[in-house]
């Protein structure tokens, strides 16, 4: 948003790999790059309760002040969207998971 008249790398995109890479190799890895995560198997009414609560937080004046202040951005991405991205991450095919590592270096 803050440079409208710049092209975007995903719509450059020449085909529907590129795009699929671009999407979870930059937005997506972009989307959840600071979590803040529960352990595995904790009760669904805990996580709930601490969506709500971190949206709170996100939405309360006196914490949005303090960021302010501070100079810090903030755009959070709800939880119910980063489990989304994080089991579409972890479902991709092995082919372009592959692909994805080799482009970032990742050495398996």
């Amino acid at each position: 948003p803050d440079l409208p008249n710049v092209a975007v790398a995903i719509e450059l995109a020449k085909t529907e790999e590129a795009r699929r890479l671009i999407q979870i190799g930059i937005h997506d890895q972009s989307a959840i790059l600071r979590p803040f995560a529960l352990p595995p198997a904790t009760p669904k009414s805990i996580v709930n309760v601490m969506r709500q609560g971190f949206q709170a937080t996100m939405k309360d004046a006196q914490f949005l002040a303090e960021m302010e202040k501070s100079k810090l951005g903030v755009d959070p991405v709800p939880g119910e969207e980063i489990e989304g991205i994080v089991r579409k991450i972890s479902k991709l095919e092995p082919a372009l998971a592959a692909k994805l590592r080799d482009i970032l270096g990742i050495k398996k």
